[in-house]
């Protein structure tokens, strides 16, 4: 299974979301890779972070490009029990490339109106490639009237959305350059709708 996280507006949590949701799989038992094709190499940056201080992720972030990517979809092994999630920039050829090569794609967001447009225009390119998708709020600011009409913009559109979303955690920050705790903030949720929509 592949699962890209890309959303074509940045500081939207792609990285955040790649590694939580990766972890929330390889706690329930799957093989995962998380694969870092963004040029800033935030995952990798994360990886190499918490590897110095001693504390690694529990499993392996390698960067790839597009050339790679493309590599992956053409050369699909069978990747029976084994989960790779594609972490992706904001723009350039290599989020076509994710999205042609993801079986689904999750699309971070936040909840204001021009993360709206952004949220919009990424969902349709994946409509248009023919990939399953579902946007996920996070940051979120619970029981406002933003949250709920930038929900309700969602559906109105004809997108997927998770039931799921992320709370705005300050300390959430801090993870940067560790293994996320017991806790993932509701990302577990996130992994759990995912398994139904990839069975």
């Amino acid at each position: 299974m592949i699962i890209g996280v890309i959303n074509i507006k940045g500081g939207v949590g792609k990285t955040t979301s790649s590694l939580a949701i990766a972890t929330a799989a390889q706690r329930s038992g799957l093989s995962v890779t998380v694969v870092d094709t963004d040029p800033q190499g935030s995952a990798t940056l994360w990886a190499q972070a918490a590897e110095d201080a001693d504390d690694p992720l529990p499993f392996p972030v390698v960067s790839r490009n597009q050339a790679e990517i493309r590599r992956m979809r053409e050369r699909r092994p069978d990747r029976n029990g084994e989960l790779i999630v594609i972490d992706t920039p904001p723009n350039g050829s290599v989020v076509d490339e994710a999205i042609k090569t993801a079986d689904f794609v999750v699309i971070p967001t936040l909840s204001s109106p021009i993360d709206l447009q952004q949220t919009m225009l990424t969902a349709a390119q994946c409509q248009d490639a023919g990939k399953d998708y579902a946007v996920l709020i996070v940051m979120a600011r619970k029981g406002t009237n933003a949250l709920r009409a930038f929900r309700t913009a969602v559906e109105e559109y004809g997108a997927g959305i998770f039931d799921t979303e992320i709370p705005l955690r300050e300390d959430f920050k801090a993870d940067f350059g560790h293994t996320f705790r017991s806790n993932l903030n509701g990302y577990e949720d996130v992994w759990n709708e995912l398994r139904g929509e990839l069975r």
